[in-house]
């Protein structure tokens, strides 16, 4: 009689239990010696048995197939080897049965001649599945046990590696978590699409799909948090992880606030300020009504450039970026001012922050009440959660709602007070160099361009021809053009300061309003 060899293995068996597939070669050898089976062929499978979606056993089928009637069985040594599959098991006998071949045990034998065969034959497949069934569940708990005290389990993210301390598998950063921090960096600016962070992302190594970058940006891991899935009656939650975050929890927000479509809840106004300040300050001269907006535009060799431009022109009013700044900057030349005039203006510019400082620490300390109010809030629904009164999930729900609000508000802290210092500097340190306004301004970044600009020009300018036309200064910087000739004319500095207060100081602040 002519019969196959199978033997099986799963790698987690052969670590776990112990099971050889040596042993079952041997076993199986005698056993066929024993009974004078002649063993046409051996195949050996290091493969799970909870389906028949196995390499050696799908050669096994095809050539059972393509020579019918040459092979009478296939001999296991168990029936844990054949399938832990009960419902499988009994089709693929079935299938065997059509062609010809039955399955034969060396441990587990089975009188197919007896009524009592099959009740045996279902037990015998039945205990592996229940088997791996409870090892499933045990698996599952043990997996969420270990994430409920912070261990990451599973494959590391990217950003991370394992290493071993004290016989356990610990997260740390790798060489990837700078790129991982800076993708988070560059999505919560608000100037880079997902696409353009995740080619950022595959340019300097890191590859992964369309799909796969947004699930990068969402996932809390990279705040320092394990996920838990739901179980059972538990609902899903978020365990402290004991593996070092990448990004702060006001960064991992505002990039998913970007992600999201949720831009408009976020302070983004200076997000390109760098690239076109001047887009506050023009206007079309064909729709005067009309602002012009900038963005880059790609050329036939791929190249970008930017341009300043009208919407309802549709290209005809279009100015490249470079050539208008030059246009600017050559307007500055014109009305740079002398040592003796920034004197003036820096005292009088002193007097006017000092007025506008106050309304600051009010805002300042409206802001510090939120924050306040909404760490205590974070805490009440700990406590609730803890006493019961209140369901996980709705606890998540309402802290996400809660650190989403907390870290705006956090933000807009962060904003003042960069405000603050940058005026504080203004004054100080930038405020003398407007006897040498153009290389001032060109060395400025574009919110510093924008408070210059803002100060200089009181209503939005047009480009006709390519260059700028229109302008009209603002009353502080007709004064300042006019201070020389004022001071020539007999009056003193301290009636040309009052007339400086009196002209630098008007309700909106530093920053007239442009129609």
């Amino acid at each position: 009689m002519n019969v196959i060899a199978y033997e099986r293995v799963s790698t987690d068996e052969q670590s776990n239990f112990g099971f050889s597939l040596q042993h079952q070669k041997s076993v199986i050898k005698n056993y066929c010696e024993f009974k004078g089976y002649n063993i046409v062929e051996t195949f050996t499978e290091d493969y799970s048995g909870k389906d028949f979606d196995r390499p050696e056993w799908n050669k096994i089928m095809t050539l059972i197939k393509s020579r019918k009637g040459y092979i009478q069985k296939i001999i296991c040594l168990r029936w844990d080897r054949f399938s832990r599959n009960q419902m499988l098991s009994m089709k693929m006998m079935e299938t065997l049965q059509k062609q010809g071949v039955s399955i034969e045990t060396v441990e587990e034998q089975i009188d197919t001649s007896s009524p009592d065969s099959q009740l045996m034959m279902s037990i015998f497949l039945a205990m592996p599945e229940i088997e791996n069934r409870k090892n499933s569940i045990r698996t599952t708990e043990g997996m969420r046990r270990a994430r409920f005290e912070g261990n990451w389990t599973g494959s590391a993210p990217k950003g991370y590696r394992y290493v071993r301390i004290n016989n356990k598998s610990i997260l740390e950063p790798n060489q990837q978590a700078p790129l991982i921090t800076e993708a988070f960096t560059r999505m919560a600016s608000g100037a880079y699409s997902a696409e353009d962070v995740r080619k950022w992302l595959y340019e300097k190594g890191m590859v992964m799909t369309k799909n796969n970058f947004p699930m990068i940006i969402r996932n809390k891991v990279y705040i320092g948090k394990v996920y838990v899935k739901s179980w059972k009656n538990e609902p899903e939650s978020y365990a402290v992880g004991k593996h070092p975050p990448l990004v702060s929890e006001d960064l991992f927000h505002r990039a998913n606030a970007v992600l999201d479509g949720r831009r408009k809840n976020w302070d983004f106004e200076s997000d390109k300020t760098d690239l076109y300040p001047l887009k506050p300050f023009m206007k079309c001269h064909i729709h005067p009504h009309r602002s012009l907006t900038a963005a880059p535009s790609k050329g036939r060799k791929g190249n970008l450039y930017h341009y300043y431009f009208c919407t309802l022109c549709k290209g005809a009013e279009r100015h490249p970026v470079d050539k208008v700044h030059e246009q600017v900057e050559d307007l500055l030349k014109s009305i740079q001012i002398s040592a003796e005039t920034v004197k003036l203006y820096r005292k009088v510019l002193e007097s006017i922050f000092d007025r506008e400082s106050g309304d600051k620490v009010k805002e300042m300390t409206k802001n510090q009440v939120d924050i306040e109010k909404l760490e205590q809030r974070n805490q009440n629904i700990q406590n609730m959660l803890m006493d019961g009164k209140l369901e996980p999930s709705e606890y998540h729900r309402m802290k996400d709602i809660n650190d989403r609000e907390l870290a705006q508000i956090k933000h807009k802290v962060e904003h003042l007070q960069e405000h603050g210092s940058t005026y504080k500097k203004y004054i100080k340190k930038e405020v003398p160099l407007l006897e040498n306004l153009v290389s001032f301004y060109q060395r400025s970044n574009g919110e510093t361009k924008r408070k210059i600009l803002g100060c200089i020009f009181s209503e939005k300018f047009v480009l006709e021809n390519k260059k700028v036309a229109a302008v009209k200064y603002t009353t502080p910087i007709q004064v300042l053009l006019n201070v020389k000739g004022v001071l020539e004319s007999g009056k003193t500095k301290k009636e040309v300061e009052n007339d400086l207060l009196f002209n630098l100081a008007p309700s909106p602040g530093l920053e007239p309003g442009t129609p």
